[in-house]
């Protein structure tokens, strides 16, 4: 029964460190905006926004193993081409940490966006995202058993150190995104957006391989949209979906979340996810004022749930955003007295 729950646990481990080799994911992914879709850069009121994300992967039984905790900074900096246009700018950090091998990929990039209003309203407004930085990755293999080096299949230890294995790598990394949003009336609205990762296709393999095409990054192609419409004064509804795919992986997630109106200045958010074949999701948030905090509890419900027992990742996220706006300037006036 050990043996078997040890071989369980190695493919799980292992499945999940094959989807972090692939792309970096986040239960609140509308949390994290700009690892969502550079379009998204800027795309709200405000003078700038700060925000951050924290994920924590099985931490009951693999504690500090399967970490990632991000920060951004966006903000509209000037007025477009037209009136109702403007231009945003952007930063983000990721620091994951994935496995026993302590995979560490650090991402830093920058972003920037051209929002283009389709209406003299600017009700309807279409935006052209643009992100490009650095990734660098390191990784150890000490703490890691190959299959041929393993003793319950024969295999001679130590045969790890003569592997041609590159624990260091680091490349240039692009990504476009569109998105389209609508006021459809003063309940509704709607955003959708498409968003492409590495479109360069950099090379970022660990492994000396022969073929260029497997030391290349897969494109990701992810796309999301969210409907929010005020149910009555105090309710309102906001179902989300979100899909990717890259290098033949895929997800799909599907949220609701259902907000309540407490007080002018506070808003409480709670609802239900699933991501498609892996988890549920529970989920939390508050709004205060400018401020919005959420939080998020996967329960895995996938094939590997024998292993992890239905534990799954925790994610707190919150943002803050800045309205600092320029005084009008008002020349002093003389009211005279009326006869």
């Amino acid at each position: 029964m050990k043996l078997k729950r040890l071989l369980l646990l190695t493919a799980f481990v292992t499945a999940f460190g094959a989807l972090q080799a692939q792309d970096i994911h986040f239960s609140l992914f509308n949390m994290s905006p700009l690892s969502l879709n550079p379009a998204l850069t800027g795309a709200y009121p405000g003078t700038a926004r700060i925000g951050g994300i924290y994920r924590d992967q099985w931490a009951s039984f693999l504690p500090n193993q399967f970490t990632t905790p991000s920060f951004f900074i966006d903000a509209p900096i000037i007025r477009g081409f037209r009136k109702n246009d403007w231009v945003g700018v952007g930063m983000l950090t990721i620091n994951d940490q994935a496995g026993t091998s302590r995979m560490r990929t650090s991402v830093n990039m920058f972003s920037a966006s051209y929002h283009l209003a389709l209406d003299k309203d600017a009700k309807t407004v279409l935006t052209l995202g643009l992100q490009g930085g650095s990734v660098q990755r390191s990784f150890s293999f000490d703490d890691l058993i190959f299959a041929d080096e393993s003793e319950l299949t024969g295999g001679m230890p130590g045969s790890s150190q003569d592997r041609n294995i590159n624990t260091n790598t680091s490349y240039l990394d692009f990504g476009t995104g569109l998105m389209l949003r609508t006021q459809l009336s003063n309940q509704s609205n709607i955003e959708a957006g498409l968003a492409f990762g590495h479109i360069t296709r950099p090379k970022g393999a660990a492994f000396q391989v022969t073929d260029d095409d497997d030391a290349r990054r897969p494109m990701r192609i992810a796309a999301h949209a969210t409907y929010h419409t005020k149910l009555t004064d105090q309710w309102s509804l906001s179902p989300t979906a979100f899909y990717q795919t890259t290098g033949g992986a895929t997800e799909l997630a599907i949220q609701g979340w259902t907000g309540y109106q407490l007080k002018p200045e506070i808003k409480l958010n709670f609802g239900l996810g699933y991501r498609v074949a892996d988890a549920g999701q529970v989920l939390l948030g508050l709004d205060y004022e400018d401020l919005r905090v959420a939080l998020s509890y996967d329960v895995n419900v996938s094939s590997l749930s024998e292993v992890s027992r239905y534990q799954g990742g925790f994610e707190i996220a919150a943002w803050y955003i800045l309205k600092i706006f320029k005084q009008p300037d008002t020349r002093p006036s003389i009211i005279c007295p009326q006869f």
